[in-house]
C-alpha cells in the first residue's frame, strides 16, 4: 500500500475515532480491533503491508499470542485520533495510554505499542525509524511504484514532476472507492479505475471492501497451504492404511489353513513326539505331512493357539469389506477437500476445524478450548454464526427445536441459528439472518443468494456424515443479496 492509498484508507477510518476498543484479535501475522460506540474494525496487516476499515471476522486461535495481549490491555479506551505522518507509509492510533505505530516502510511490515510510561514493543522486535507525523503533505511523495506507472499510462509518456504532481493532487481529491484487478503477479485493489490494468474483476462501494477481498485471499492462501500439508499427510495416512488393509485381508483368507492344521495336530497327537521342531505325519487325505512345531509347546497347546489365530484372521476378513468401504470414503472426502482447498482457498476457514481434526492425537497434548461461536443480537434475536464444520455441529446440537436454522443452499458456508425463545420471527430478523448466511457462505458477493431456512427439530445429522453436514427434512427458501455482511 502507498502513501496515497493509505490516506484513502484512513479517511474511510475516520469514521471509527472516538470508538471504543472492545477487543484486538491477531490471525496470522493481522491485527483485528475491534470497536463499540461505533461498532466496527480495523485491520492492521503489516506482513501485507495494509491498514484499513474491515467487516472481516476470520476464526481466531483460541489462545492470544503475546503481542496481541499486549494491545488488549488498551480495551475500553477510545481511539482519539489516526494520524499519518505526511503521505510516508505510517499510521498511528492514538490511545489515552499508547500510541499503536504501523509502519509500512521496511521490507517486513512492523507495529509498535508506544506506552506513555515509557515503554516500547515491538511486534517483529524491531526498532522504530524517525518518523514525523507533523510534516505536510507532499503529494508526490505519495506516489510509490504502481501509482508512478498509473500516472505513466495516464499522461502517455514519462510524467514530468509537474505531471506527477497534478496526477497525485486529482488522485487526493477523488472520493475512494473499491475496485480489483487481476495482474500476473496477482489480484489488486485500487481505489480508483486503473485502464492500465484493465476491466475490473469487481467493484465496491468503498477502498475498503476491496482491501477485505484482499485480505480474506491472502489470511485464506496461507492457511490453506498449512490445511492442505495436513490433508495430504492424512491422506498419505489412509492410502497406507488401504495397503495394509489388502495385504491383511490376503493374510487373513488363509485362516481355514491354521485350522486345518491345528485339527490334524489334535488328530494325529499320538504320533507327536514331546519337544518336536518337526513330525511327519498322516494327514487327511492319507498322504504325509510335515509340521512345523514349537518345541518349547506341547501339541495341544500349539493347537489351540492356531484355532485362536484362525478365528481372529476369519473376524478380521469377515470386517475388512467395512473398513475398506471406511477408508475409500475417506480417502474420496480428503480428496474433495484437497481440490476445495487449491480451487478456493479463500473457503480455508470455514473448514478449519475439519482439517484440524485430521492429526493424530498426542496423548500429552490437552485438546485447545473449543472458540465460541460468533454472535449477534438483531432486534432482540441472538443470532449465531458457526466459525467451522465442528462448530456448525455444535450449533445444531445446541439448538432448541423451533430455533430458526439457516443455510446458503447448495454451497458451503456457515450454519446460522435464530435463538427464538419460542417467540414469532419477525420478517426483518429473519432477513438479516439470511443475509448473515450468505455472506458467511462461497456464495458471498453474489447478487442473489437462495437461503435454505427450518425449524432446528427438522435438521438432522447422520452417523458418519463429515463435519458440518446435515439432512434436512422439510425447508423453506429465501432469497437474499450476498454483499450485505456484519
Amino acid at each position: 500500500m502507498e502513501g496515497i492509498e493509505l490516506r484513502k484508507a484512513l479517511e474511510e477510518a475516520r469514521a471509527l475515532e472516538g470508538a471504543r476498543l472492545a477487543k484486538v484479535h491477531q490471525v496470522g501475522d493481522v491485527f483485528f480491533l475491534r470497536t463499540y460506540r461505533p461498532r466496527g474494525a480495523l485491520a492492521l496487516d503489516p506482513g501485507g503491508k495494509a491498514f484499513h476499515r474491515t467487516s472481516l471476522r476470520p476464526p481466531t486461535p483460541p489462545s492470544p499470542p503475546p503481542f496481541c495481549m499486549l494491545l488488549r490491555s488498551l480495551a475500553g479506551q477510545p481511539l482519539l485520533a489516526l494520524d499519518q505522518a505526511g503521505l510516508d507509509r505510517v499510521v498511528r492510533l492514538r490511545f489515552p495510554e499508547a500510541d499503536l505505530v504501523l509502519d509500512l516502510r521496511p521490507r517486513q511490515g512492523d507495529v509498535f505499542f508506544l506506552a506513555r510510561d515509557g515503554r516500547m514493543a515491538s511486534f517483529r522486535g524491531g526498532e522504530l525509524r524517525p518518523v514525523d507525523f507533523a510534516a505536510a503533505d507532499d503529494p508526490v511523495t505519495g506516489l510509490g511504484p504502481l501509482l508512478r506507472r498509473a500516472a505513466a499510462a495516464h499522461v502517455g509518456h514519462p510524467p514530468a514532476p509537474e505531471e506527477l504532481a497534478a496526477f497525485a493532487a486529482d488522485l487526493l481529491a477523488q472520493a475512494p472507492a473499491g475496485y480489483l484487478y487481476r495482474t500476473a503477479s496477482g489480484r489488486v485493489a485500487s481505489f480508483f479505475p486503473r485502464p492500465d490494468l484493465g476491466e475490473p474483476d469487481a467493484t465496491f462501494p468503498s477502498f475498503s471492501e476491496a482491501l477485505d477481498h484482499l485480505l480474506e485471499q491472502r489470511l485464506g492462501v496461507g492457511l490453506a497451504r498449512d490445511q492442505l500439508d495436513q490433508v495430504e499427510r492424512a491422506l498419505r495416512r489412509r492410502e497406507r492404511a488401504l495397503a495394509a488393509l489388502a495385504a491383511a485381508e490376503a493374510e487373513a483368507q488363509n485362516w481355514q489353513q491354521f485350522q486345518a492344521q491345528a485339527d490334524l495336530i489334535l488328530t494325529r497327537i499320538a504320533d507327536i513326539p514331546r519337544g518336536a521342531a518337526v513330525a511327519v505325519v498322516e494327514g487327511f487325505d492319507g498322504r504325509p505331512v510335515e509340521l512345523e512345531l514349537n518345541p518349547a509347546l506341547p501339541p495341544a497347546a500349539q493347537a489351540h493357539a492356531l484355532y485362536a489365530k484362525a478365528k481372529k484372521l476369519r473376524r478380521r476378513l469377515a470386517r475388512t469389506p467395512a473398513r475398506r468401504e471406511e477408508l475409500a470414503a475417506e480417502i474420496r472426502r480428503l480428496r474433495d477437500l484437497r481440490d476445495l482447498l487449491t480451487q478456493e482457498p479463500h473457503l480455508a476457514p470455514y473448514v478449519a476445524g475439519e482439517t484440524a481434526a485430521l492429526a493424530p492425537a498426542s496423548p500429552r497434548e490437552k485438546p485447545a478450548p473449543a472458540a465460541r461461536p460468533r454472535e449477534l443480537v438483531v432486534e432482540g434475536f441472538p443470532i449465531q454464526i458457526g466459525r467451522s464444520g465442528e462448530e456448525n455441529d455444535r450449533l445444531v446440537q445446541g439448538a432448541r427445536p423451533h430455533d430458526l436454522w439457516l443455510h446458503a443452499r447448495g454451497v458451503p458456508g456457515a450454519h446460522v441459528i435464530i435463538r427464538t425463545e419460542g417467540r414469532p420471527v419477525p420478517r426483518e430478523v429473519l432477513e438479516r439472518a439470511a443475509e448473515l448466511a450468505a455472506w458467511h457462505s462461497r456464495a458471498r458477493g453474489e447478487r442473489k443468494v437462495p437461503i435454505s431456512y427450518t425449524e432446528a427439530r427438522y435438521v438432522r445429522k447422520r452417523k458418519g456424515a463429515p463435519p458440518g453436514m446435515v439432512t434436512l427434512q422439510r425447508e423453506e427458501v429465501l432469497v437474499v443479496p450476498g454483499d450485505r455482511g456484519p
